[in-house]
């Protein structure tokens, strides 16, 4: 008989799989389009469709870039789901097979596009979900089979897939699910969130937001912490230094990153910046383009 490891889990490994849980409990895809895209060697295809996109390198290697984002090197077996719209740009090293298409979340109670990051790329995801991975394969001999409820079959198939990639990403340490839930559980402090997200440079305080959320400043900063993990102050610096590092490796100036984002000055913003990453903004961007090249 095999011994039972008696052992407490930490909890703080079951808060984060309990999340997890939520998360995928609200996640439910339709697909809006699949296909398969050939790209011959040193070739580059434009996407600029709707939806939430995802990607998925069947065989070949191929770069993804999107603005004011590092370069994206994809292998075979990865898997990107883009949640935002916006101008894709795919590059193939090699001669290479993408199986692609894009999603949509249904549901009344289904997480906000808005409260997900630009990119979820899942490396590995073949070596890591080989079962998963292989229903992407299965969804393609569907969709050119041509046979009677293909599309019912897709439409389930997706669904599994899609939510796979998310689970091995959140698994992997890439994104905090709390994020997520807090909009999903709170449309009212979803719209704080949204409201964040769309327009960090606004002079955004806890009143202002609070107001937003329909609850009194006291009230809305506990539970924004509850739900998110941070005080609203820290959060909305957060969002504004990924914002300014996607502007920076876009080569805008410190003179307009600080504008956009709501900082009376250059040395307002550069301070910042610095806490934020321990760098200046002008050394970060010398170091991220160098690691790029």
């Amino acid at each position: 008989m095999s011994a039972i490891d008696a052992r407490p889990r930490p909890a703080a490994v079951d808060d984060a799989e309990r999340s997890i849980d939520a998360v995928l409990e609200r996640l439910h895809w339709s697909v809006l389009e699949f296909g398969h895209r050939e790209l011959p060697a040193g070739s580059t295809r434009l996407d600029d469709g709707g939806g939430i996109r995802f990607d998925y390198v069947a065989t070949g290697a191929v770069e993804l870039r999107r603005s004011g984002d590092d370069p994206l090197v994809m292998q075979a077996g990865d898997f990107v789901m883009m949640p935002h719209p916006g101008r894709v740009e795919l590059h193939a090293s090699r001669d290479s097979v993408l199986l692609s298409g894009s999603l949509a979340l249904n549901g009344a109670d289904a997480i906000s596009p808005r409260s997900m990051p630009a990119v979820l790329f899942t490396c590995g995801f073949r070596v890591h979900e080989p079962i998963f991975a292989s229903l992407l394969d299965t969804m393609h001999r569907e969709a050119s089979g041509g046979r009677a409820g293909s599309g019912s079959v897709i439409e389930r198939l997706a669904d599994v897939v899609a939510s796979a990639a998310v689970r091995i990403w959140l698994e992997q340490g890439c994104g905090d699910a709390r994020e997520w839930l807090a909009a999903a559980r709170d449309p009212h402090l979803g719209r704080a969130l949204d409201a964040i997200h769309e327009d960090p440079g606004s002079p955004w305080t806890v009143e202002s937001l609070a107001r937003l959320a329909r609850a009194s400043r006291s009230q809305f900063a506990e539970q924004f912490r509850d739900a998110v993990g941070d005080t609203p102050a820290r959060y909305l610096t957060r969002v504004r230094m990924e914002r300014a590092e996607r502007m920076l490796r876009a080569g805008a100036s410190v003179t307009d990153i600080a504008f956009q984002l709501g900082y009376e000055s250059d040395a307002g913003f550069s301070r910042a910046f610095r806490r934020h990453t321990g760098v200046s903004p002008s050394l970060w961007r010398r170091t991220s383009v160098t690691s790029v090249a």
